[in-house]
């Protein structure tokens, strides 16, 4: 189901596009700064950014918690919409994963894998009257539906199959964009998630080919900053 599900959320973002910008491309959005367009879409981008997220169990109840846990790199992928004036909205579809590995009794090295996929909704505000030269500094409020995924690889024991939760995040971002063309943009953003996710996790045996014994709920936390600096094609 899963595997399906992320084919779903690679495509979907890829047939979007080829069924807008024909429409984007000839002719629907020119004058991307004059504060009184009204609805269309503006930009594509792509971000590359960093993320902390908070993992409380696995930082401080698992069997991980000694493990340094930095952070994930996140990428990104959105198209950027007027709503009106100044205000915009913002469609993503990202990536993030953060590994870690620690030394487990009977299992030898494991390594942990959480991987999120992130489809976010955020509404982002201009904040012209403070523009100064090509920066336009801004302010936003979102969300996303996070698929996250839980893997674990064993040294010393068959791998287990892959476990997924799902959950709603909330955002608020500061940042500032810095127009550098007529054509190309780039911003700078500072987010921070609010959320938390329940995720059931199986309990296995320490048999050679390890067998679910128990399932546990645990709910962790994924609040935490983000900051991302994305390049935006304008139309």
């Amino acid at each position: 189901m899963f595997k399906k599900l992320r084919f779903l959320l690679i495509s979907a973002p890829l047939i979007m596009l080829a069924t807008i910008l024909p429409g984007i491309i000839f002719g629907q959005n020119e004058g991307v700064d004059n504060g009184n367009a009204g609805f269309g879409f503006t930009s594509l981008g792509l971000e590359i950014g960093w993320y902390s997220p908070g993992l409380d169990y696995w930082k401080n109840d698992s069997e991980f918690k000694g493990a340094d846990f930095s952070g994930a790199i996140h990428l990104k992928g959105c198209l950027d919409m007027r709503i009106v004036g100044d205000l915009y909205g913002q469609l993503g579809f990202g990536y993030w994963q953060e590994t870690v590995e620690e030394e487990l009794q009977g299992f030898g090295n494991t390594r942990l894998i959480l991987t999120g996929l992130p489809v976010n909704f955020d509404v982002v505000y201009y904040l012209r009257p403070l523009q100064f030269s090509i920066i336009t500094p801004l302010v936003g409020l979102g969300g996303e539906v996070l698929f996250i995924e839980h893997q674990m690889n064993f040294e010393e024991k068959e791998n287990p199959d892959p476990q997924w939760g799902t959950t709603f995040l909330g955002d608020a971002t500061l940042g500032f964009q810095a127009k550098l063309s007529d054509q190309f943009a780039v911003d700078l953003g500072l987010q921070y998630k609010f959320g938390n996710y329940n995720q059931e996790f199986n309990i296995y045996d320490d048999s050679e080919e390890p067998e679910v014994i128990d399932v546990v709920t645990e709910e962790i936390s994924l609040k935490g900053p983000k900051i991302g600096l994305t390049l935006k094609y304008l139309f």
